[in-house]
Formats: structure tokens, C-alpha cells, sequence
């Protein structure tokens, strides 16, 4: 047990002190997405592509709506590879923490 201890004190801490000094997520990092209405074309590539069909699109009364949920989204940025104008990124933001479901939605909306 005095042996543990001892290494664990040559050692020195490991973690960083969050969420005074927040994380920098390395590159490559896949975290929120990011919609652009004046990029989207609503033509449901993304939809499509969701594996985790977290991704919307709506129609109603000539205007056209498309939401991201957070709640079960995997992160995996087939969204982002499919579309065609660029329309959708993932960010490095990573905290997400929400007491409501409806606060983890992100959603653009366009009148047709």
C-alpha cells in the first residue's frame, strides 16, 4: 500500500483543473453540431445519413424546419460528410449538460 502511495505522489496530478481551465479537445475532436440556414438547401442528405436518426426535417404552412437533437446523437459526422453545401459542422464544443431536453435542440427555419 506504501508503495502505491508513494508513486502516486512522484507522480503529481494527471487532471487538469476543469472547469476553471477548460479542456482544449485535440483536433480531429467531433463535438456539437453546428447548423447554417443560409448554407441549407433542406434536401435531407443528412437526414438520411443520421444512424442515429436524431435529424429532422419538417414541413409545415410553406416553412421548411430541420433540428438536431442532442439527446441521442452519436457524434459521428455523417451529417457533416454528406452535406453538399456545407451546411453542417461539428464544432469542439463538447459541454452539453442541459436540465431539459428541449435545451439540447438546435434547429434552423426557412419560409418557402
Amino acid at each position: 500500500m506504501f508503495k502505491i502511495l508513494i508513486k502516486t505522489l512522484k507522480t503529481g496530478r494527471q487532471t487538469t483543473k476543469y472547469p476553471e481551465k477548460p479542456d482544449i479537445p485535440s483536433a480531429g475532436f467531433r463535438g456539437k453540431t453546428e447548423l447554417a440556414a443560409e448554407k441549407c438547401t433542406y434536401c435531407g442528405k443528412c437526414v438520411s445519413a443520421c444512424p442515429a436518426n436524431v435529424i429532422r426535417q419538417n414541413e409545415e404552412n410553406g416553412e421548411k424546419t430541420l433540428t438536431v437533437s442532442y439527446c441521442g446523437c452519436i457524434f459521428c459526422g455523417r451529417c457533416e460528410e454528406v452535406c453538399p453545401n456545407g451546411a453542417i459542422k461539428l464544432t469542439q464544443e463538447y459541454e452539453l449538460a442541459s436540465k431539459t431536453k428541449e435545451d439540447l435542440l438546435a434547429g434552423i427555419r426557412r419560409n418557402s
